[in-house]
């Protein structure tokens, strides 16, 4: 694995751990001054896991060893002027203080000393800095822009701290050469700040899950597919489309009667059809529709209505086509 996968995973691993710490520290807070103890805890770890966010390029920054105090507290000062005319096009104020200040204020916590960035072009108000220059307490707007550093301590351990925070700030004043390391592990925590970051496990996890899901409906989908291309799941589907039934959906069918022929071979033609009387007819008609499970019900007036003509036939007035014209294709 190259350096630079290492590095990537590496702060992804950090930065889903700063995630989960916030998170914890946020829940804790719902229960005030009821886990003192777990709060300092997690705020230490949150501390030791920001600054090991911020080790670009594997460059592990050793804690601060102060010595023992010694005279009387003293305040000193430094300036560290920003490289502004060598890189013009470069966010040096950005990249020093962070998402909302969190990067100069994590190398207040490594120091000890007060980091502010003076000078023309500190303010992001351009127009409100243009009105402020020359007034009183912002003199430093007419001065070239600097990273302006201050610690009180006694001088023995105020030139320590000094020369620690000195020394951050150089790092932080050179432009990276490519992708910038820095700028991207401060845009991770500037969206773990914002609750929008998501932690790769979470991410996993539902990837994992959409997989699964998907491999669950395509075993489902094949299974369905064999199922109804095979010969008895064909049979199956037609008998779930057409289901049977013990007794008929619809009204039972009723036979009107028709004059049956009986075939005899006695006397006269042999083979000849012989006509039935009416009640000879009645009685068959019955008995075969009592036995095919059917309702026999004969007209009332049989006869009479055999030898009635159809008024749509008797009325009907044939047409003259003497004079038409015949075609033939």
């Amino acid at each position: 694995m190259k350096m630079t996968e290492m590095n990537a995973v590496n702060t992804q691993s950090i930065a889903d751990y700063l995630a989960q710490l916030l998170k914890d520290r946020k829940q804790i807070t719902a229960f005030p001054n009821m886990f003192m103890h777990v709060e300092r805890l997690i705020d230490e770890e949150i501390t030791k896991v920001r600054a090991s966010l911020f080790e670009v390029n594997g460059v592990k920054k050793e804690p601060l060893v102060l010595p023992e105090p010694d005279g009387a507290p003293v305040t000193i000062t430094e300036k560290v002027f920003v490289p502004v005319k060598d890189h013009p096009e470069f966010n040096f104020v950005g990249r020093i203080l962070g998402p909302r200040g969190m990067t100069a204020k994590q190398l207040e916590l490594e120091t000890g000393c007060k980091i502010m960035v003076r000078g023309k072009g500190s303010m992001r108000d351009k127009k409100k800095e243009e009105q402020n220059r020359g007034k009183p307490n912002w003199e430093h707007l007419s001065e070239e822009l600097h990273v302006l550093i201050s610690v009180e301590d006694t001088e023995n351990r105020a030139k320590l701290k000094l020369k620690r925070a000195i020394d951050e700030v150089k790092r932080l004043l050179v432009p990276a050469d490519g992708e910038d390391e820095l700028k991207k592990r401060q845009l991770m925590e500037l969206a773990i700040i914002n609750g929008t970051y998501r932690d790769s496990n979470a991410k996993a996890l539902a990837a994992a899950a959409c997989d699964e899901e998907w491999r669950r409906m395509a075993v489902a989908a094949a299974a369905e597919t064999q199922r109804l291309l095979s010969p008895h799941g064909m049979g199956g589907l037609a008998t779930t489309l057409r289901p049977q039934t013990a007794t008929p959906l619809t009204a039972p069918l009723i036979l009107s009667p028709r004059i049956p022929t009986a075939i005899t071979t006695s006397g006269g033609n042999p083979g000849a059809p012989q006509l039935l009387s009416p009640a000879e007819h009645h009685h068959h008609a019955a008995a075969a529709a009592a036995a095919a499970g059917l309702i026999y019900t004969p007209y009332a007036d049989y006869a009479n209505y055999a030898l009635a003509g159809s008024p749509l036939i008797t009325e009907y007035t044939p047409a003259d086509h003497s004079g038409a014209l015949l075609f033939v294709c």
